[in-house]
């Protein structure tokens, strides 16, 4: 590694004061190792931006992460390599991998009853929020079921897409009253219902520009789960894990949804 290595960075983004830029546009001009640390710097943004445009918008395996660092790498043609660019690459091949997989959130297990290590970040939230309020008893609701008709204007309004209240007596449920949460920074509407046993099954609403195709069974933090998208909004139905009525449950409620 040169002296200027560790200033590459912001001279490749522009980031220098002019005299500093001067500086080591001359030493590049001199240095062949320098110069093959900024080539990697610059295969790697080229890489970021060309390979994972698309990716950085859905769910992204660890593997593939761990895939992308432990890649190979090549250097362009008649340009000197260093031990210290190879470093460097290797570094920022590492970085980027780590910055993808926090951008893109976790990865979605596509299984059927199956554990998954983790999920869409609203469906994480859900089974996180399930899990304090599914144990209350006196403060399981925000609002009453006997204001049924102030919680589907109060929701509707607050997440911003029609919310209605879905009628699952004939799966033996019986409507407690609603919650508002909040899941990856936005609303989301949460209908709390009890079976005969008292256990708790809530229906979350939350608004959304690309609703899910079709119905999906997962498990996330001991809760099982069925999501499903209509319209602008994406749905889930949360129950205890091995609950076999969830996804007549998710049928039912879509058919009034």
């Amino acid at each position: 590694m040169t002296g200027y290595s560790d200033k590459l960075s912001a001279f490749l983004d522009g980031e220098l004061p002019d005299v500093e830029m001067q500086v080591i546009e001359g030493a590049l001009a001199k240095d062949p190792t320098l110069q093959a640390e900024l080539e990697a710097l610059m295969a790697a943004d080229a890489m970021a931006k060309e390979q994972f445009a698309e990716i950085l918008h859905e769910p992204v395996p660890l593997e593939l992460a761990a895939a992308i660092q432990n890649a190979p790498t090549e250097s362009p043609a008649n340009t000197p390599r260093s031990p210290s660019g190879f470093k460097m690459l290797t570094a920022v091949a590492a970085v980027i991998a780590l910055a993808i997989g926090g951008a893109a959130g976790y990865f979605t297990g596509r299984t059927q009853g199956q554990q998954v290590a983790s999920a869409p970040g609203w469906l994480t939230d859900i089974a996180d929020y399930h899990g304090v309020y599914a144990a209350q008893s006196r403060h399981l609701v925000e609002v009453p079921a006997n204001e049924a008709d102030h919680i589907q204007t109060w929701l509707t309004k607050s997440v911003g897409v029609d919310v209605r209240i879905p009628d699952l007596s004939a799966e033996g449920l019986t409507f407690q009253g609603a919650r508002l949460l909040v899941a990856v920074g936005k609303p989301v509407a949460q209908l709390m219902y009890t079976d005969a046993d008292m256990s708790v099954v809530a229906i979350c609403q939350i608004q959304s520009g690309t609703p899910r195709d079709g119905f999906e069974k997962l498990t996330i933090n001991a809760f099982d789960m069925v999501t499903w998208g209509s319209q602008n909004s994406n749905f889930v139905v949360v129950g205890d894990e091995n609950r076999g009525d969830l996804v007549e449950i998710a049928q039912l409620a879509a058919s009034q949804t």
